[in-house]
């Protein structure tokens, strides 16, 4: 059976895109999900930044008035180097880079929502990914093996199992060496948010991971 889904992530992202087409920060963005969110469905709670269990945190959590149906949410802001105006509001976004680290982050950030909904009948989650770097999106031109591939993004890419990196990382992942272990399997598909300007910069896209928490065919390992 599956979970009921209380939201739809995709038209949350539609309405916020008229009139966020850009946001400051990750906090921002979370910020701006949960009002669009609790604008929509008015009748839901909102938390965010909530602790539900030692050492385990989530950046949104929205449900009934039972608190017995819900959905987590996770969100990442993963910019490249861009300055302009919308409006009157000015913004001038830094160049995060590492994108084989945010790649791990994101892998993380679905195991950890697989595993908050798996132990909660009835709730579900959601992992949305936002970015002006086109290089999440994109499939590697070079077709060479690399460390990082267990954490690529980009479209069509499954993500499936255990995700490690490869033997010759060393250092660089100093933090996130820990293997990931996903409990489904996820084919990434990616969409458009908003057009600022034509610059390589001036695009963003988002990725929208949804989330049972209940194993399919195969999942067990």
């Amino acid at each position: 059976m599956s979970k009921q889904v209380l939201i739809d992530a995709p038209t949350i992202l539609a309405k916020l895109a008229m009139q966020r087409p850009v946001f400051h920060s990750e906090a921002d963005f979370q910020f701006a999900f949960a009002w669009e969110a609790k604008r929509l469905h008015p009748d839901l709670s909102v938390r965010l930044e909530t602790h539900p269990e030692p050492a385990v945190r989530l950046d949104l959590e929205l449900f009934d008035e039972t608190g017995t149906i819900g959905v987590a949410v996770e969100l990442k802001y993963m910019t490249r180097s861009w300055s302009g105006s919308q409006g009157a509001e000015k913004y001038v976004l830094k160049n995060h880079g590492a994108s084989d680290l945010r790649g791990y982050d994101v892998v993380k950030d679905i195991g950890r929502v697989e595993r908050f909904v798996a132990a909660r009948p009835g709730w579900s989650g959601i992992v949305i990914a936002l970015t002006n770097e086109g290089g999440y999106w994109r499939r590697p031109s070079h077709g060479r093996p690399t460390n990082a591939d267990a954490f690529r993004l980009y479209e069509g890419c499954v993500l499936d199992g255990e995700r490690s990196w490869g033997p010759n990382t060393g250092g660089t992942a100093r933090g996130r060496e820990a293997p990931l272990n996903l409990r489904n399997p996820y084919v990434l598909k990616w969409a458009d948010y908003s057009r600022l300007d034509a610059s390589p910069a001036g695009t963003f896209r988002s990725l929208v991971v949804p989330i049972s928490g209940l194993r399919t065919n195969g999942a067990d390992r």
